[in-house]
């Protein structure tokens, strides 16, 4: 598979995964915050991903699997990026700061794929 069309399917499905998440969930707090009280979302888990994928590629090879872990992992990082800037006192106000935040994160995806896009085109 071609190595762009992986890569950006894997950095926008994170953002439709986690939009749609949250819309479900409307408001309630996640399973793993009731548990141990920690603040993990998703841009956590990305830097995760983005970690692993970062080792991968230092000691191994481009694969499919790299290719896929940083496309997640830079994802799911910039889909919270914005409205982390916004620091939220509690969940329900957490949750409407990312719902308006929605735009300039699609601007900023965008950015990123624009980029991408013109530096693979410049490499063929």
């Amino acid at each position: 598979m071609n190595k762009l069309k992986l890569f950006l399917g894997s950095l926008i499905l994170p953002l439709i995964f986690f939009r749609i998440l949250v819309f479900l969930k409307d408001g309630q707090v996640s399973f793993l915050r009731n548990i141990t009280g920690l603040s993990v979302h998703h841009y956590h888990y990305g830097i995760i991903f983005l970690t692993i994928a970062v080792i991968l590629l230092i000691f191994n090879k481009i694969t499919p699997l790299t290719i896929v872990l940083a496309g997640l992992g830079l994802g799911s990082t910039l889909d919270s990026f914005i409205s982390s800037l916004f620091p939220s006192i509690n969940r329900a106000e957490e949750i409407v700061n990312y719902n308006i935040n929605l735009v300039p994160t699609l601007v900023l995806f965008m950015g990123i794929i624009f980029l991408v896009v013109i530096i693979q085109n410049k490499k063929n």
